[in-house]
């Protein structure tokens, strides 16, 4: 296998697929450009989610709530998404990552284009997609090499160890965002949980996907809800809808401003490892 190839991870919803492509995009030819989503709010019908374009780190809207239920934007697709695609290839981008990839949809013309230019050329690219819309996305690769995981079954650490050998990692600048007062009270554990609360609406499942106890994930919660003075979750009880939990308004605030630091600070430290050792 290549670093000039496809790598298609799929799986079921909150498996790690995004972790893993952000794993590999640090061992594939850089700079990384394209698009990765975002959970960015939840409604009673469903969570809701953004783009982040990683050339400027904007982050827009690609579902909305509206009568009852989460519809998709498919006029920001084939704007934002579609253009986001395009000055990826237009650049010197060495790798493109389509994170949680729309399949190809009459509804997106402009989208559409961009897809089947990124999956047929010849940049690396790494692409997430739910196991339904894989055909339809193998499709547009023609004859180039593609490399599938799915993460229903090695798992990702098993698969992690596979690749490891065949693709090791280059030198680059490593940043961990964290937030402190006297001790620290934020970092990219708390928000993977937080993140996870949001996309399925229950701490239950968000502790289960990131493999935690839920005793654990509890007392990380009750500590942030210290430190910061504020609820992070709203409680529903059950009944005929089930019950669950939703991120207050304060902790998706949160979440939005680290999410901007983290970006602007990697960013930063992208920039000045190029400027210092792009050429060691």
């Amino acid at each position: 296998m290549t670093r000039n190839a496809v790598f298609v991870i799929t799986g079921a919803p909150c498996t790690g697929k995004s972790t893993l492509a952000a794993w590999l995009c640090r061992r594939l030819p850089q700079p990384v450009a394209g698009l990765r989503t975002l959970c960015t709010g939840r409604c009673e019908a469903g969570a809701l989610f953004s783009l982040q374009n990683l050339a400027d780190g904007t982050v827009t809207p690609v579902t909305q709530r509206e009568a009852g239920q989460v519809t998709t934007l498919y006029t920001v697709w084939d704007s934002n998404g579609a253009g986001v695609l395009q000055a990826a290839l237009q650049g010197e981008s060495g790798t493109i990552l389509v994170d949680e990839a729309l399949p190809p949809n009459p509804h997106c013309p402009a989208w559409n284009e961009a897809l089947a230019a990124v999956l047929a050329g010849e940049r690396s690219v790494v692409l997430t997609t739910a196991k339904e819309t894989l055909p339809a996305l193998l499709a547009l690769c023609g004859d180039r090499a593609v490399q599938c995981m799915d993460l229903d079954e090695p798992g990702p650490e098993n698969l992690r160890a596979a690749l490891a050998d065949t693709l090791p990692v280059p030198l680059h600048a490593g940043v961990s965002v964290r937030l402190f007062r006297e001790e620290k009270c934020f970092g990219t554990g708390p928000m993977q949980l937080l993140e996870l609360v949001g996309r399925t609406g229950s701490l239950h499942k968000a502790a289960a996907a990131m493999g935690m106890a839920y005793s654990k994930a509890w007392k990380m919660l009750g500590e942030l809800e210290r430190q910061w003075g504020f609820a992070m979750l709203e409680r529903r009880p059950g009944g005929t809808g089930g019950g669950g939990s939703l991120l207050t308004p304060r902790a998706w605030e949160l979440l939005r401003r680290y999410r901007a630091l983290q970006w602007e600070t990697e960013h930063a430290a992208r920039q000045a490892f190029t400027r210092w050792f792009g050429d060691f």
